[in-house]
């Protein structure tokens, strides 16, 4: 177990000076710009989810549905992790403020499938314009051999975090 973890110290108060002090790289330029994109990408989600007036969970219930398509409710539990009741409170909260529609499903009747309405994905649309387009100039920006550079990075991160996604949890 780790200090932060260690069983021991579960009814004290921590302490900021329990992080570790060696074996962490010293932040550099592109760390430091990484974690800033962290952080600016969860605050414009956050405006994102203002503008629709919805939670987090909400907001990406409305991201699966206008990147994947109509789904039912069962399909967008599982993509969300949570129960399909949890999911149906979720599709209730979205119809209520007029984001999706309920419709049935066109091969098999019997089901019914969640559509994101022309309004919110255009006013959703509206807000990530800006920084799609953006970001799409910068790209085009970069001379190819740059672009390569930037490309294999990235893939190289992201592989680092879903490397650390797909880890066991490790128990308390």
């Amino acid at each position: 177990m780790s200090v932060m973890t260690d069983a021991r110290n579960l009814g004290e108060v921590w302490s900021r000076d329990e992080l570790p002090t060696t074996g962490i790289p010293e932040p550099n330029e592109i760390s430091s710009s990484l974690r800033e994109i962290n952080s600016v990408s969860r605050a414009f989600e956050r405006r994102l989810g203002a503008v629709l007036a919805v939670n987090p969970t909400d907001l990406s219930a409305m991201e699966h549905l206008i990147q994947d398509g109509p789904l039912t409710p069962s399909d967008l539990a599982a993509r969300l992790g949570v129960t399909t009741a949890a999911s149906t409170l979720v599709v209730d909260r979205l119809a209520a403020l007029g984001h999706v529609e309920r419709h049935r499903h066109e091969h098999d009747r019997r089901k019914i499938v969640v559509v994101p309405t022309r309004a919110s994905v255009n006013r959703a649309i509206d807000e990530l314009m800006p920084v799609i387009m953006g970001v799409s100039r910068l790209v085009e920006e970069l001379p190819e051999s740059e672009r390569e550079v930037i490309a294999s990075f990235l893939t190289r991160v992201i592989d680092v975090y879903r490397t650390a996604v797909d880890a066991p949890l490790e128990g308390p």
